[in-house]
């Protein structure tokens, strides 16, 4: 088994990983990596640092206050 890693920001690299999931001897298996904002906001969720609002206006009212609206 051969592992390839296609970045396909290219339309070049797109088409070629659309060839290979035509042929039957490929098999393409696409991985979500999240980046490193996602990851870190992942883990303090999962420390518990969150904020809860008692409402949707309240969540609003406070967006825009860090906003400056």
């Amino acid at each position: 088994m051969t592992t390839v890693i296609i970045n396909t920001r290219s339309n070049e690299a797109k088409k070629m990983l659309e060839f290979l999931k035509t042929t039957r001897y490929a098999r393409v298996v696409e991985e979500n990596v999240p980046n490193e904002e996602t990851i870190k906001a992942m883990q303090e969720v999962e420390a518990g640092h969150v904020k809860s609002y008692q409402s949707a206006k309240d969540l609003l009212s406070a967006i825009k206050d860090v906003a400056g609206v």
